[in-house]
C-alpha cells in the first residue's frame, strides 16, 4: 500500500464532482483546495493516470508517493517542478 499527495490546477472547466466522488469512494482526505492525500495499491503514474481520467485534458496534475519509497508523476507540470521532483523524490 503506498501513500500520495495529489495536486492538481484545472485551467478551464471547474466539474471536480467526479473526482471528488473517487476521492471519497476511497478514503481520500482533502488536505487543501487543490491537494489530496490518500493511499492506494497503485504506482504513482497508475495513480496520475486515474487522476487523469476524473479531469480534463487540460489540467495539470502531481502524484507524489511518499510510502513506502518515494516516487513522483506528473502531468504538464513545469520543467522545474519535474526537475525538483527529480532530485528530491526519487529512490
Amino acid at each position: 500500500m503506498g501513500t500520495f499527495i495529489i495536486t492538481y490546477d484545472t485551467h478551464y472547466g471547474r466539474n471536480y464532482k467526479s473526482l471528488y466522488d473517487a476521492m471519497a469512494a476511497n478514503h481520500g482526505v482533502r488536505l487543501n483546495e487543490s491537494v489530496w492525500g490518500i493511499e492506494l495499491d497503485n504506482t504513482a503514474a497508475e495513480v496520475r493516470d486515474w487522476i487523469r481520467s476524473l479531469l480534463d485534458d487540460d489540467d495539470t496534475i502531481v502524484v507524489i508517493q511518499v510510502k513506502p519509497k518515494p516516487s513522483w508523476g506528473t502531468r504538464l507540470a513545469s520543467k522545474e517542478a519535474n526537475d525538483w521532483l527529480r532530485v528530491h523524490c526519487s529512490s
